[in-house]
């Protein structure tokens, strides 16, 4: 029988190994080695591509980690909304008035997209219409190798929300959730970020759209 610490409580109280736990944590370790060896790789990469800032360089670190998505993957093709979205929710409210567009005819991948949202965006209502301006082939093509800025941009998007937008607000984040380790990624959205998706969610839900956000919250959930 063990006499030893029980470390990390892999001993049981009667002194045999929990190997549950024992699976858990080698789980956990084998994840945290390779999320680093990801991770180390995406700075080398951000170097050798001479990335424009430091905040550039960090973001694609933070979203190394997420699988990109199949090819021919289609935005809107996904059937995960099965009722019809009622975009009159909150009719109530003024038309918004759209920011002065810009050019996305440059913006091929993710370091292009975060270059724009961060140097050309001024505004936040630019960088709403700049991430709903993009078509949905762009989207894919911005986001396939990894996926970064969610917390940046759900905050975005539930600042400048319009219910007009609402359903194609839904497909974007569901195409985002389906990037690999989608789990991992929702960690690193800080509290104010994560304060953000509700309020998101609790404006997709007007009108009667309850239950397609209540998919997408199950996704989200953290």
């Amino acid at each position: 029988m063990w006499k030893g610490k029980n470390s990390h409580g892999i001993m049981k109280a009667d002194g045999e190994v929990n190997f549950a736990k024992l699976e858990q944590q080698i789980d956990t370790a084998v994840a945290a080695d390779k999320l680093y060896s990801t991770q180390n790789d995406a700075k080398i990469r951000a170097v050798n591509n001479k990335v424009a800032s430091y905040e550039e360089f960090v973001d694609i670190v933070k979203a190394s980690h997420l699988k990109p998505l199949e090819k021919g993957d289609r935005i809107s093709d996904i059937e995960v909304f099965t009722q019809p979205w009622n975009i009159n929710a909150g009719s109530d409210t003024k038309p918004r008035v759209k920011a002065s567009a810009l050019d996305t005819g440059a913006v091929k991948d993710l370091n292009q997209f975060t270059r724009a949202w961060k140097r050309q965006c001024k505004a936040d209502s630019e960088k709403y219409d700049f991430v709903l301006s993009l078509e949905e082939e762009k989207i894919l093509k911005i986001f396939h190798a990894e996926v970064g800025m969610l917390g940046d941009i759900v905050a975005v998007l539930n600042a400048e929300y319009a219910c007009e937008d609402a359903e194609k607000i839904a497909h974007l984040l569901y195409g985002l959730s389906q990037c690999g380790r989608f789990d991992l990624s929702l960690q690193f959205l800080s509290k104010k970020e994560a304060d953000s998706l509700v309020e998101l969610f609790a404006k997709l839900s007007e009108g009667g759209n309850t239950e397609n956000v209540d998919k997408l919250r199950n996704i989200y959930k953290r």
